[in-house]
């Protein structure tokens, strides 16, 4: 087998930036994205064990039921299985694929499982992790002004200094508050990047203290970034689009380009593109006729509000249908891939030889090339190579003409250990004045 070095210009290693685009529709308590439909499985409401607009991280317990009783009352209740436990009565069968471990002197440990449980487990206990499957999915978060952005930690009076305090209740910071340096930090693009601007600035606003709409979005979603310009949102009320916005501007700014109400170009919101969230800041109602009111703070038939920005996107978690509104959340996403490029070259005159059988003339019936014995293996070195001429005929007497068929090219390290193979669709026909360059690419 003949082998060839690459040259210095012949490999080189590049970087493929990709936008992939992302959709979801938001409806009566439910997000889907990309257009997922909710498949039904053999055993479960979703083959994915996931909602339409999640995403599962491993792809893990597909069409698998989590209520093991039932799902495997009917295996044998003798073997591996044994009814409802797995590999004897420490490993509990859910009908679920899911981590453990023993416990033994590596200590190694699952993060989900804490030091002191770890602590007390004997060496030889099954230590199990979280269940599968893990998902990913945008959140919508609504700041009225009166709710706290955060909530202090109370200690006991009596608690002694220098000594460990009687906690009372651990405090807490809202998602919105601890985004406040990030938000300031972006005041260089646009001066709506202030999370509380002084009396007299054109957008006077307090987001301690106003009504405030945060969506987060999973960077599994986008990659690296979103990518800055591409996104757009649509409020539609019983089917009609009353209100778009979009970050025209590419600095992060999402301006309203369509609706009645609000003026067109006016800021409604803010989109932190590396960290992934839209913040809504818009309390103008988008729809001037009293009857547009929809359930966007609470689902009780009386708590009924005006469609805002501020209120886009309420029914992701389901807690809160609004059956009247539909929102679309639109944006490309930004991921970069090393990809590896490699250009293999069969050369003139070279590769034209070939030990498959069907490389030589089909022998006669009564005639023998090769033979064996006690002095050796022996092959005759009059059998002629086969005419691979293209013809209409079944013996075509053309002009003989030495052509192999490239099918496949080995990747070797320079120990020579076959690394990977590349394959043509179809095989390729190389004659003695043909010379081929192939080019191979890997994403690494």
């Amino acid at each position: 087998m003949p082998y060839y070095k690459f040259d210095k210009n012949d490999i080189f290693v590049n970087t493929l930036k990709l936008y992939p685009e992302v959709k979801f529709v938001i409806y009566s308590g439910s997000s889907y994205y990309n257009s997922t439909p909710n498949i039904s499985g053999a055993f479960t409401g979703s083959i994915r064990c996931a909602a339409p607009g999640d995403i599962s991280l491993f792809e893990m317990n597909i069409d698998r039921n989590e209520n093991g009783q039932t799902l495997w009352a009917a295996r044998p209740k003798t073997g591996p299985w044994g009814g409802a436990q797995i590999g004897g009565d420490k490993i509990p069968d859910t009908g679920l694929i899911y981590p453990w471990l023993i416990k033994d002197g590596s200590r190694l440990n699952f993060r989900t499982s804490t030091k002191e449980s770890f602590s007390s487990a004997q060496y030889g206990d099954i230590v199990l992790g979280a269940s599968y499957p893990y998902t990913a999915s945008i959140s919508k978060e609504f700041y009225s002004p009166t709710q706290a952005r955060y909530i202090m930690a109370e200690i006991a009076a009596n608690s002694v200094e220098g000594l460990n305090p009687d906690i009372i209740s651990t405090g807490s910071v809202s998602h919105l508050l601890a985004l406040r340096n990030t938000i300031n930090y972006y005041r260089y693009l646009s001066p709506h990047f202030e999370y509380s601007s002084s009396v007299g600035t054109p957008h006077n606003r307090d987001f301690s203290s106003s009504s405030v709409g945060l969506i987060s979005i999973p960077s599994i979603f986008y990659g690296s970034s979103v990518k800055k310009g591409s996104v757009n949102l649509e409020f539609y009320y019983t089917g009609s689009l009353i209100a778009r916005a979009q970050d025209t501007k590419r600095n992060g700014e999402l301006i309203q380009t369509y609706g009645a109400s609000t003026p067109t170009g006016s800021v409604v919101g803010l989109v932190l593109y590396n960290e992934g969230f839209i913040i809504l800041t818009s309390s103008v109602a988008l729809g001037p006729a009293p009857e547009m009111m929809d359930l966007y703070t609470s689902s009780a038939p009386g708590d009924v509000s005006s469609p805002t920005w501020v209120y886009f996107g309420s029914s992701i978690s389901g807690s809160i249908i609004a059956p009247k509104s539909t929102f679309i959340l639109e944006m490309s996403g930004t991921t970069k891939t090393q990809v590896l490029t490699m250009f293999a070259t069969a050369p003139k005159g070279e590769l034209n030889h070939s030990n498959n059988p069907s490389y030589l003339q089909p022998t006669a019936s009564n005639m023998t090339y090769i033979s064996t014995g006690s002095a050796g293996y022996f092959e005759s070195d009059t059998r002629l190579i086969a005419n691979m001429v293209s013809s209409a005929y079944a013996d075509p007497t053309g002009s003989f003409e030495k052509t192999t068929y490239i099918s496949k090219i080995g990747i070797y390290d320079q120990n020579k250990n076959l690394m990977g193979i590349a394959k043509v669709s179809t095989p390729i026909k190389k004659t003695v004045g043909r010379d081929f360059t192939f080019k191979i690419k890997l994403d690494i």
